[in-house]
Formats: structure tokens, sequence, C-alpha cells
């Protein structure tokens, strides 16, 4: 069940008490036991009865196997009523046991803990991934874009039933809350390059941010804004971009009523697979083909079949259709449209020898 692949750390600490517990309740029935006997046959005569016997006659009253007295318990003040309390709550710590054994096996406990096991030895091979935090309506549409590039995701939510909507796929779940420091390092947030909050809330992704930016500096963060207001507060606690899905669903709904043509360009784009366009970005280099070289010079078309659409400069500025003069140095980003194919040669053309992003 994919619900055990999303086992907790809580979930695995509560199987091992309970099996725990049940061996150290067998164990204090037949310590109990043994001394018991042990004492009574002292108090009678020192050395009467042996503590191997002491703890054979326990075992063998506690289960019932009815093998025979070991020792003569009825030669000795005691020990019948001793023999009738050791069997009753010897018969109750069976019970207990063996329930605790059978829940173990049967509900589900012995396949969490190897799911557990399992995943901690993935998680820990993890390396260059993506971590998506919440996975409700925005972040499951986050984890989809990511897996039809090919990225590995690991997912984190304290739903159950949210993470197994990924069931089948290559996604990593983690049942837990994403605000606590523990759930991202199970995740090998200082191993990512990206971490992505999308919780239903502008506090628990400011919690995120925050955590995830002393985790991790190097990382990319991407952060959800429920309320506008909470934007600037995100960008000062460390993300590197935030987006309102409230402000962006507004301008969707009139690009719909007054461009309805260029939408379904970049839907059919974005979302049919079967086009497998995709715009992207590559960075130059020095090591690369096109640093110092203009944009018409080095024929980016020609020699990748991508087309470049904009320039990021090292400042931050964009440049939109770049004129062809334009020189191309260290540090520019170019924005492009292509196939996975296209944008690959791109980026070994401008030296980024990132095959992904």
């Amino acid at each position: 069940m994919y619900g055990q692949l999303s086992a907790t750390l809580e979930d695995l600490r509560m199987a091992r008490r309970r099996v725990i517990l049940a061996a150290t309740v067998s164990f204090a029935v037949i310590s109990l036991g043994s001394l018991g006997y042990y004492y009574l046959g002292y108090r009678h005569e020192p050395g009467l009865w042996s503590v191997a016997d002491c703890i054979y006659m326990t075992a063998i009253t506690v289960t019932t196997v009815g093998f025979g007295e070991v020792i003569e318990v009825a030669d000795v003040p005691g020990g019948r009523i001793w023999t009738m309390i050791l069997l009753l709550f010897g018969i109750s710590a069976n019970l207990f046991v063996v329930s605790s054994i059978t829940s173990f096996f049967v509900e589900g406990d012995f396949g969490q803990i190897r799911a557990y096991r399992s995943n901690q030895r993935r998680m820990k091979q993890l390396s260059n991934h993506y971590i998506v935090c919440g996975c409700g309506s925005t972040g499951s549409h986050v984890i989809e874009e990511l897996l039809a590039i090919g990225e590995t995701v690991v997912a984190i939510d304290h739903s159950e039933h949210a993470l197994a909507h990924f069931e089948g796929s290559s996604v990593l779940p983690i049942k837990g809350d994403a605000t606590e420091d523990e759930i991202l390092e199970l995740a090998r947030i200082h191993e990512a390059k990206g971490i992505v909050a999308t919780l239903d809330d502008d506090k628990s992704n400011m919690f995120v941010v925050v955590s995830a930016r002393q985790h991790n500096a190097k990382a990319r963060i991407v952060a959800k804004a429920v309320y506008m207001s909470a934007i600037q507060k995100l960008e000062r606690a460390g993300a590197d971009s935030v987006v309102s899905p409230n402000r962006i669903g507004g301008i969707r709904i009139a690009s719909e009523l007054l461009r309805p043509h260029v939408v379904k360009f970049l839907d059919d784009m974005l979302r049919d697979r079967n086009v497998g366009l995709r715009i992207e970005e590559a960075e130059i280099f020095a090591q690369g083909a096109l640093h110092g070289r203009t944009l018409a010079g080095a024929d980016v078309r020609a020699a990748t079949g991508s087309l470049v659409l904009a320039i990021r400069l090292s400042d931050g500025t964009i440049e939109h259709a770049p004129k062809g003069d334009m020189i191309l140095e260290t540090g520019y980003t170019l924005i492009a449209i292509g196939s996975d194919e296209q944008i690959g040669k791109l980026r070994k053309l401008a030296g980024d020898g990132r095959s992904k992003r």
C-alpha cells in the first residue's frame, strides 16, 4: 500500500515501542516468576531450587504447556498460591504479547518499517533534487511538471491522501510537517537544488523558507503567497521568488478574454506532451562557444534549433527580443523555446554543464 511508503518517523517509533513493550512484559513475567519461586524455595531450605529450575518452571507455567512440575511446589508453603498467581498474570501477558505481535504483522507495522527503511536508503543517495512542501492543488501541479521533465522530486505533506495522488510515480514521499527541521533533513535539504513551499497558509510557507535557507544557502527557493501582503515578507525571509496563485489566476482569466489564441498556444506547449516544446534557460559560461560572440554571429537557431526569446543580463534585467548585434557575455542567461533535445544543444553550446534545471 502507498500509505506504507509514506510512513512517518513517529509511525516507526510507535511500532518499535509496541514490540519493545511486548518483549519487556514477557521478560518481566519470566523474571518475577523465577524470582518468586527461588525466594519461596530459599526461605524453605537454602539452595532447594536452582535458578535454572525456577526459570524452567516459570516458563512452562506461563505458557501452560503442562509438562509437569520440575520443582515440588506442593512441598513448599506458598508454592501453589504463587503458581496460581503466575498463571493468572502469565495468561494475561501472553494475550498481550500475542496481540502485539499479530498487530505488528497484520496491521502493517512490519511493512511500514521495511518501507521506511527502504525510503531512508533511497533518500541517502539523493542529490540535486527538488523538494516540494505541500502536495495540495498547487503543489501537485508543480510535482507533475517536474516529473514531466525528468527531475527527482521529494514530496512532503502531512496528508497521506495527498501523497497517494502520486502512487506509482517516481516521487519520494515523506508524510510529516514540512515546517519541522527533522523532516527537511530527512529529505536531504542540504543536497537539494530547489525547494518549493506550497502549503496552505503564509505562516507555514514562511517557516519552510526560513528553515530551507538556513539549511541550504545555494538552493533556489520558490514560495506560494496566499495573500499579496505576504510576498515581501517571504522574499525577506529568503525566498528567491514568490508566486501568488490568486494574482496569476486573475491574469489568466483576463488573458482568456483578451488573447485566447496566445493562451491556447502556451497551454498546448506546456501541457501537451506530444508537442515537446518548453521555454527553458541556458546560462552562458566562459568555457562555452557563445561567450564574446554576437547573437547573430552565434546563429543559435541554426546551431541548436532553439529560438532565443529573451536574455537575462548579469544585473537581473531582461532584454526582450534581443537584437542580433548584442554581445553575449559570461553570466547572461538565454531564455529560449525548443524541444528537450534542442535546449540540451543550446546548453552545451553555452557551456552550461547542467543538463537540467
